[in-house]
């Protein structure tokens, strides 16, 4: 964005043909490259992370019969709205210490690229596509359909169920 607004101010400057017309988009290339060096180098996530599993039916279904709660997530990785829900209420210290505490075991789905096992798990609770949010409590029968947008405490609150 920043480099598009560079140029389109450079533009600006040639049409009045100014003599450094060329300094708006060079700084914006600047500031882009060193906001996007920043991005790279910097910790992708938080300090404690949520441990998780990847995806299993019959992982599932063992931990249920052993009645350990389960949070089960799908996600891809072109879905905003997941990534957002990540961000706020997933990869979260607070989500991750009570999730320990409370020996939670988080699955995820990786629907990027339309993994037909995933697909059909999700037809099965009434969804075309993700975010799909399932919290299974210790020794319940079904699955807690959560919303499609967490809120910072959307979790927190199912662990104190």
């Amino acid at each position: 964005m920043l480099l598009a607004l560079g140029l389109w101010l450079t533009g600006l400057e040639q049409q009045k043909q100014k003599r450094n017309a060329w300094l708006p988009a060079a700084l914006a290339l600047i500031l882009a490259f060193g906001l996007g060096w920043s991005q790279v180098s910097g910790p992708a996530t938080p300090a404690l992370d949520v441990q998780r599993h990847a995806f299993d039916e019959q992982r599932l279904a063992q931990l249920r019969a052993d009645k350990v709660p389960v949070f089960v997530y799908f996600t891809a990785d072109w879905c905003i709205t997941c990534k957002v829900n990540e961000q706020v209420a997933i990869n979260r210290d607070a989500t991750a210490q009570a999730f320990a505490a409370a020996g939670v075991e988080v699955m995820r789905g990786d629907w990027t690229n339309g993994d037909p096992v995933i697909t059909s798990f999700l037809e099965r609770h009434g969804r075309s596509g993700v975010p799909l949010y399932l919290w299974y409590g210790a020794g319940e029968a079904e699955p807690r359909l959560l919303p499609q947008i967490l809120g910072p405490g959307s979790l927190l609150e199912q662990v104190q169920r």
